[in-house]
């Protein structure tokens, strides 16, 4: 049983509600509070922040769906129906509304700390906690919609002008967002209170937002994406310079029940039974059917060799899933089931709609959970993904003759990830170049135009971060999104070869097993 309890929503929720919690809610009830009494201290300050913090989705709020496994757009997972994309755009995503509300919350924070009697680093902590989410709920905003407006300050509701501006472009929004994270890392504290945004989390959050907006720019032909690039790399680097170390096995920064502790983990978000859970786990244990791991992605995974599938002497095939796991990259093992399930033939009442089903969230003492009550803690920055931003922000300054890449890039980021997955080293050939003992890479699936050293390290990161959200994302900053055109595609709604046929959902072309094919 967890007996610590670090969740800002949590605590919230015991104010509003007026009970549990009493260290933070004997300074009064918030409906006594105004705008002239309210800003006093610093604990109300950080009573104040601890709204900011639902903007994280993680594995979801109860039977809400999160940023994990629940987001199948892309040619990693087969939705049980399939997706098409959206043609009206939502009004509420991620937790980042049209309305931005959170981006005027920042702004009054920033407006009001300066009344707080308190030392100037407790304001400027403050106030840099403030301009890391308004740089993350932009970062959202931009991801979504493209240019929208850029909002610094509180607006009178008098100034219709301003209340009813139009868009800014992206250019001008997302260098303002790098200049908020400047900010941030240079005045939010080295360590706060447990498991509370500070100087890592918005080096973690440059890191993120650094490579998405470096990439989008350079392959959509905008200036000024080497300047994000170069962030990315710095942030990345002095991150690894920090106290974060990658854990021994690959699934625990996703299926652990407390991540307090934890080396990985940069900020996660606590799930704790009675106060609030997800569902992931139960809707991964129930009989809907999942939204399975395609073909195209169960295939992206190299062998323990280093090489793709294409190349690898050790691939053993796809006649059945012990041959489809034989030699292969271990966060594959880690990341499927060991028993295929699908319609027609279900494994202990579940199916999906690839047979391939998601393991990596699962943990084994938790076989089932009752609905939105699942407790397993939700990572939101950590150590690997910020491995892999650096690797490939390096690998792109390389590509525009920004920076003079090396082995040692690969050696501290992807091969790190390599080795815990027991797979062989990548290598810098030089140039633009990647390859395993001395070989050149050359994957037939690589017809994006990227040389073998960029396109490895992407493997890569679909690899590490499978169902974990960015796969949508990533295809788009790279400008592919005809990736997920199943007529040009079809591997993406393809499953595991099977011997029996239900009915619609395979496709048959000849004596054998078959994949399983979603129409």
């Amino acid at each position: 049983m967890k007996k610590r309890i670090y969740l800002p929503v949590i605590l919230a929720a015991a104010m509003l509600t007026g009970t549990g919690c009493k260290k933070y809610v004997d300074k009064g009830q918030i409906d006594k509070f105004d705008d002239n009494n309210f800003w006093k201290s610093e604990d109300n300050v950080r009573i104040y922040s601890w709204n900011f913090y639902s903007v994280f989705s993680g594995y979801g709020n109860n039977a809400t769906f999160g940023d994990f496994y629940f987001t199948s757009l892309s040619d990693d997972q087969v939705g049980a129906s399939l997706k098409n994309f959206t043609l009206t755009v939502p009004s509420d995503i991620g937790g980042t509304k049209w309305n931005f509300e959170m981006v005027r919350r920042a702004n009054l924070l920033l407006e009001r700390i300066d009344r707080v009697p308190t030392s100037d680093e407790t304001k400027n902590h403050w106030k840099g906690f403030a301009r890391f989410f308004r740089a993350y709920c932009y970062y959202i905003l931009v991801r979504e919609y493209g240019d929208v407006p850029w909002m610094d300050k509180v607006p009178d509701v008098t100034d219709e002008n301003y209340l009813y501006k139009g868009r800014d472009s992206r250019t001008v929004v997302m260098d303002n967002v790098l200049a908020d994270l400047d900010f941030a890392i240079a005045n939010l504290r080295t360590k706060d209170q447990e498991n509370t945004v500070n100087k890592y989390v918005a080096l973690a959050l440059k890191s993120r937002i650094g490579l998405f907006e470096g990439t989008w720019r350079k392959y959509h032909n905008i200036q000024g994406g080497a300047k994000f690039l170069l962030a990315a790399k710095d942030a990345g680097d002095q991150l690894m310079k920090g106290p974060f170390t990658l854990n021994p096995q690959y699934k625990t920064i996703y299926n652990s029940m407390d991540l307090a502790g934890n080396k990985e983990a940069i900020l996660y978000k606590k799930y704790v039974v009675g106060y609030l859970g997800h569902s992931l786990i139960n809707y991964l244990s129930t009989s809907t059917q999942m939204d399975g791991i395609s073909k195209d992605a169960v295939e992206s995974f190299v062998c323990t060799d280093g090489l793709p599938i294409a190349q690898s002497p050790q691939y053993a095939g796809d006649e059945d899933l012990k041959h489809t796991l034989t030699n292969r990259d271990g966060r594959l093992i880690q990341s499927v089931d060991t028993v295929l399930a699908y319609k027609g033939k279900a494994n202990k009442g579940l199916t999906t709609s690839t047979g391939y089903r998601p393991a990596k969230f699962l943990n084994p003492q938790v076989a089932s959970t009752d609905g939105s009550k699942g407790d397993t803690d939700a990572p939101l920055f950590w150590l690997a993904e910020v491995l892999l931003n650096y690797a490939e922000a390096a690998a792109e300054l390389n590509d525009l003759g920004q920076y003079a890449f090396s082995q040692g890039d690969l050696d501290k980021t992807v091969n790190l990830l390599r080795a815990r997955a027991g797979v062989a080293k990548l290598e810098y050939l030089g140039g633009k170049s990647a390859g395993v003992s001395g070989k050149e890479i050359i994957d037939a699936k690589n017809k994006t135009g990227v040389s073998s050293l960029i396109w490895e390290i992407r493997r890569e990161r679909r690899s590490e971060l499978m169902l974990d959200g960015f796969r949508k994302y990533d295809l788009f900053r790279w400008k592919l999104g005809t990736a997920m055109n199943t007529a040009t595609n079809p591997d993406i709604i393809r499953g595991a070869k099977i011997p029996e046929f239900p009915a619609g959902t395979t496709e048959k072309s000849g004596k054998g097993r078959q994949w399983l094919y979603h129409r």
